[in-house]
């Protein structure tokens, strides 16, 4: 008698803890229904400094960087198609902001645009975007890198153009806004 009472018990417990546990796991689910179609947003999705189309074609909508001494002779140096627009552009910015005294950047995000046309043919920008950085005045820094693609005998191959840069302002008028020039 004890024992089937002790059984009732463990039957009655283990029926108590399963529908916990189906309770808990339809929860879970929903949760993760709920995330997937908020991610399945892509406009949701865009981090601030995502640059439109329009604005990455615009040199003047970023300051120039001007570049001196043996840096001109490296980034003139062309990239073969094959390396890819985004590991181009890498290797462009890490002439502006490489160096033995740079900490190595993240870049959080990176656009490319071909701009085939009559006037540019075979053009292409790369946009470099770095985030959350750790300075009381720009809390982002963009930079624009401009390809031309040219014919060489070997193949195509991607010869820079220009570099620009745009700073995300963390403080004064323009908090949060993208601007060429330098923030207070």
């Amino acid at each position: 008698m004890i024992q089937a009472k002790a059984y009732g018990s463990f039957v009655y417990l283990s029926r108590l803890y399963s529908k916990v546990l189906l309770v808990l796991l339809f929860a879970l689910l929903f949760s993760y229904a709920s995330s997937v179609q908020a991610a399945s947003d892509p406009i949701a999705q865009l981090p601030s400094s995502f640059i439109t189309r329009a604005e990455a074609a615009n040199p003047n909508n970023f300051k120039p960087i001007k570049l001196n001494g043996r840096i001109v002779d490296i980034a003139l140096a062309s990239c073969p198609m094959e390396t890819g627009l985004i590991a181009c552009g890498l290797q462009k910015l890490d002439l502006i902001n490489g160096g033995p005294a740079e900490v190595n950047a993240d870049y959080d995000l990176a656009q490319t645009f071909i701009y085939p046309s009559n006037a540019q043919p075979n053009t292409a920008v790369v946009i470099i975007t770095r985030s959350d950085l750790m300075d009381d005045s720009v809390s982002a820094e963009r930079y624009r890198i401009s390809f031309k693609s040219e014919k060489k005998p070997l193949g195509l191959d991607w010869n820079w153009v220009q570099y620009g840069v745009q700073y995300k302002c963390a403080r004064g008028d323009n908090t949060g806004q993208w601007t060429k020039n330098l923030c207070p």
